[in-house]
């Protein structure tokens, strides 16, 4: 009677209701933290790009930014169908809806390591709130786990996933050609030795060659425009090691954690290539030079950051993923490597809680509160002048009709252009004549921010600027707080 009981937990009804219970939680949880979610300025800028750009336009900025055009191509039409900029909220969260169905329903993995990985802070706030390239990466890479064991039979579906992965995002860059190199081998080695059709090989193998021809060569000319980049690539030179940026990787996914710890993560991660090795070959070379083209780039490209360093993670699920489908793998191994998945999830699940009860809690971001008072108080006419172009791409985001000026360039925008060479949020505004003649007898509003309080600028601000507004003292993007200051008297 006893064993009876026990057997219900494991039919596959218990399952189904179980996995359906899991997405239930999943989306409330999702749903709930994105509605209560202010943009910031790394998700408002790719709606901006597409919204106030045309089509040739857009190309020739993306490649600046050092992103593939997938998302961006993606959000197009309902930016341009004039759409509130919540639908890219909405899209980003339906696509971690699709990832929460195909680890629940499609996955090998047993129910503990199921919801270890689904509420980890990568799948249930980074992936899923934060609408931002990302957001594409989970659901294709489960796509590509689930055909891999069928790559061969379905070489065209498999090759089209790679396309769509690889113009992700750069990160996913080594692991995606990794994944076509081997794929061309083996395609070669089949029908080869089947004297198959050979053009059931060349299509597959050429569209795979075009797309990275043309990805490397589409952000490499962006690379060497993005100022960025470039400061941030002088700044390694001197100051930052391998092993700091391997240390930068662990506490962006697990925030702060005692050395200890860290130490014995690292240890995990290795054993788990060992395991990757011993089952699988190909695999772990896959997953290896993935992730390590990752930490090469954290060192000499750009710093990492928590989305960023959760795709480590998302690397190791896919090799385990395959090796268990494939059923490469014994028990013992399994459910060793089965332990060592949930241990390496659930260690973030503390950061899914903080980061989405402070979200919930608190603003992200002082954007579309900020948005919302210019929209109440300040009339279209009036010239809104900022002191950092990059800050404020939130707030254009929640306001079409608004846009705002910038001294330094002497020209309005809403958002920020990578080359142009304005990375600095100080202005002197003791000098006004730098402003247009035209500005005269106009309303005018400074809106700063990248700054602890605006007794920082005390000095150079005009007796005649009244602090009409400030965003929340708890946001959380300390930088993105906003002031907002009415010129008096303006003759």
């Amino acid at each position: 009677m006893q064993t009876d009981f026990f057997n219900i937990f494991k039919t596959e009804r218990f399952n189904k209701i179980f996995n359906i219970f899991l997405l239930v939680i999943f989306i409330a949880i999702t749903v709930l933290t994105m509605i209560n979610h202010e943009l910031w300025r790394d998700e408002a800028q790719a709606w901006l790009v597409v919204r106030d750009m045309g089509m040739f336009g857009i190309i020739n900025h993306v490649k600046t930014e050092g992103h593939p055009l997938l998302w961006y191509a993606i959000l197009f039409p309902f930016a341009k169908l004039h759409l509130p900029v919540f639908s890219m909220q909405i899209v980003s969260c339906l696509l971690s809806l699709c990832v929460a169905v195909l680890l629940l329903f499609y996955s090998p993995f047993n129910k503990v390591t199921k919801t270890a990985v689904l509420f980890s802070s990568g799948f249930v706030y980074w992936y899923s709130v934060i609408a931002r390239s990302y957001s594409l990466i989970p659901p294709l890479l489960c796509l590509c786990a689930m055909i891999y064991p069928k790559r061969l039979e379905k070489p065209y579906v498999y090759a089209f996933l790679l396309i769509l992965l690889s113009n992700t995002h750069v990160l996913m860059f080594g692991f995606c050609a990794m994944l076509a190199l081997f794929f061309g081998f083996e395609l070669y080695s089949k029908w080869n030795s089947e004297n198959k059709n050979q053009k059931r090989i060349a299509f597959p193998l050429f569209i795979l060659f075009i797309n990275f021809c043309l990805l490397v060569t589409y952000l490499a000319i962006g690379k060497s425009e993005n100022l960025l980049v470039q400061n941030y690539e002088a700044l390694t030179q001197a100051t930052i090691s391998i092993y700091s940026t391997i240390v930068s990787i662990f506490v962006n996914i697990y925030m702060k954690i005692p050395f200890i710890l860290l130490i014995f993560l690292i240890f995990i991660f290795m054993f788990f290539f060992i395991k990757f090795y011993k089952n699988d070959k190909k695999i772990f070379w896959i997953a290896f030079i993935g992730i390590i083209f990752q930490i090469v780039t954290y060192r000499f490209i750009w710093s990492t950051s928590p989305e960023k360093a959760f795709l480590l993670l998302l690397i190791l699920i896919f090799g385990f993923w395959v090796i268990y489908s494939e059923n490469k793998i014994f028990d013992k191994q399994r459910k060793m490597l089965e332990i060592m998945i949930i241990f390496i999830f659930l260690l973030s699940w503390p950061v899914s809680f903080i980061s989405i009860t402070n979200d919930i809690k608190y603003d992200y971001s002082g954007s579309k509160s900020t948005a919302k008072y210019i929209k109440k108080q300040i009339p279209e006419n009036a010239i809104l002048i900022s002191n950092y172009n990059v800050t404020t791409a939130a707030i254009s985001a929640y306001l079409p009709s608004y846009k705002f000026y910038f001294p330094q360039e002497k020209s309005f925008y809403t958002f920020s252009k990578w080359n142009s060479g304005i990375l600095s949020p100080y202005i002197d505004y003791s000098d006004f004549s730098t402003l247009p003649r035209y500005f005269r007898n106009k309303k005018l509003y400074f809106i700063f921010s990248y700054i602890t309080s605006p007794d920082e600028l005390s000095n150079v601000l005009p007796n005649n600027l009244v602090n009409i507004y400030k965003s929340q003292d708890n946001t959380l993007l300390k930088s993105e707080k906003f002031y907002i200051y009415e010129l008096k008297n303006n003759e």
